[in-house]
């Protein structure tokens, strides 16, 4: 299990800074859009305020909080000056700012929106502490982030795995180096009651169908070895991991080859990617389309059904003051 181990805040800086020029975070899906987009209207905030996105990246949430609130001030902010000029670049009606820099902006705001920055943050404590210091008296919060729920597909993945999930952070084997946490909905209402901010609304993704969906858009290193059956714990769990290394390297193939003419991350090797991916199409679309589109469609009902199940690996949790 690889982490990254940031001295301090400066060299978490320097480690984002570095990503951002690779092209990270350059795409979300829209279903991903699309579920905050339906999160944020369910919250029946006033016609006008002023709204934050903290730990805006490349401002592609920030845009999605300007269309669902038209009447509002938006404002999105990082820690990161590279992540916000690509933010300033692609959302020229939105202002900007580095934290903590000059262009900070001396606002209360009454709504603040994180979409999975908590467990990338190297302090989770000062980065509650710098929202809480940037709400307003009352103030509404909305924050997206993987949790350590018992049940889903993922931790029952890492339960068959051996050193699959780590006893201190909660964190699952195969998640990004850059995560440094897991935590329950419990932990984090704990970091923010400090300040007055009461969990009103807890929901739920990726219970099961939404997890295959996602694994099947990850990279090729992670979809193969997030089942790799060798690293079970047991022969019961030997075998079990390979029933779903078999389904999960079979649901990624035909995303990989269904996503051919699909925005992705112009990362490193894009263009040879996209070669290999009109290949994969041409070979494999008659059952590659059919595939991708039955599992979107019942990634898209679980959310609809079972978002108030506890039970998966990817919590949205709504705070008031």
């Amino acid at each position: 299990m690889e982490t990254v181990q940031f001295e301090d805040k400066k060299a978490s800086v320097e480690y984002y800074q570095h990503r951002y020029e690779q092209g990270y975070m350059g795409h979300w899906s829209r279903f991903e859009k699309d579920r905050i987009r339906e999160l944020v209207r369910e919250l029946k905030l006033p016609e006008k305020g002023n709204a934050l996105d903290f730990g805006c990246g490349r401002g592609i949430f920030t845009k999605v909080l300007k269309e669902v609130l038209p009447g509002w001030t938006i404002n999105g902010c990082d820690i990161n000056d590279e992540a916000i000029a690509s933010a300033k670049k692609n959302n020229p009606g939105i202002s900007f700012f580095v934290l903590g820099s000059e262009q900070s902006q001396p606002v209360k705001y009454d709504f603040i929106h994180s979409h999975h920055v908590l467990e990338h943050v190297f302090d989770d404590r000062v980065a509650a502490e710098e929202m809480c210091a940037l709400a307003a008296t009352k103030c509404t919060m909305l924050h997206s982030m993987p949790c350590n729920h018992h049940g889903s597909l993922e931790h029952n993945l890492s339960s068959w795995t051996r050193n699959g999930i780590d006893p201190v952070s909660g964190k699952f084997f195969f998640e990004d180096a850059a995560h440094l946490r897991r935590q329950s909905a419990e932990q984090v209402e704990a970091l923010f009651a400090p300040f007055d901010f009461r969990i009103e609304k807890k929901y739920y993704s990726n219970q099961y169908w939404g997890a295959i969906k996602w694994i099947a858009e990850s990279d090729m290193k992670l979809a193969s070895s997030i089942a790799y059956p060798f690293n079970g714990k047991t022969s019961g769990d030997y075998f079990r991991l390979l029933s779903w290394w078999i389904r999960l390297s079979f649901s990624w193939i035909c995303f990989f080859a269904a996503s051919a003419f699909s925005v992705g991350d112009k990362g490193k090797y894009f263009i040879f990617k996209k070669i290999i991916q009109l290949f994969f199409f041409v070979a494999l679309f008659p059952v590659a389309i059919p595939v991708k589109f039955y599992i979107n469609r019942k990634a898209k009902k679980e959310w609809e059904e079972k978002r108030n199940d506890p039970n998966g690996s990817e919590m949205f949790l709504v705070f008031k003051r």
